[in-house]
């Protein structure tokens, strides 16, 4: 296995359409019109040449009450059907949540998932907040009517209020 973090724009065209399709059959992101945040950085999961795992991070400042507070989106977590269970994508998180804290200087990670995902993320030290998160569609706010978590990068617990992304989400 190999894992590997990599910039957007240091993929191979081939790997950006394959990943693009991989995320379309699995989340189908363009159901609700959505303008989706460009991804800066992808984690990759390899085994030989076949990818079995990834996520998607967004590098971004928002803001929690009207404070700024820099963020890592987390989005697109896939694992191939076939390689589930086996804890590739808990490394694949793992390995995200260290390259923003460590390489980004994130203060906090933050997700937007199906209730259904939200066991998963919490084994991996994640937790539910309240928000509400707000994010910018077509220039105008919307409220996320998703659950919405963060895992911390330090000590410091995520401020409570209206959580803004300061874009669109991811």
């Amino acid at each position: 296995m190999r894992i590997e973090v990599r910039a957007t724009s240091e993929l191979t065209a081939s790997e950006r359409e394959h990943i693009r399709d991989w995320i379309l059959a699995e989340f189908d992101p363009d159901v609700d019109g959505f303008e989706w945040a460009d991804v800066d950085y992808h984690v990759l999961v390899w085994e030989d040449d076949l990818l079995v795992a990834h996520v998607e991070i967004v590098q971004r400042t928002g803001k929690v009450d009207g404070k700024p507070v820099s963020l890592g989106g987390i989005g697109g977590v896939v694992t191939l059907p076939e390689w589930r269970g086996h804890g590739l994508g808990s490394t694949a998180m793992k390995q995200a949540m260290n390259f923003m804290c460590d390489e980004l200087g994130a203060e906090f990670g933050l997700l937007i998932c199906d209730p259904d995902a939200i066991s998963f993320y919490k084994r991996l030290g994640w937790e539910v907040v309240e928000g509400p998160l707000v994010f910018d569609q077509r220039g105008e706010k919307m409220t996320s009517p998703d659950v919405t978590m963060v895992a911390a990068c330090g000590a410091r617990k995520m401020p409570r209020g209206v959580i803004d992304l300061c874009g669109p989400p991811w």
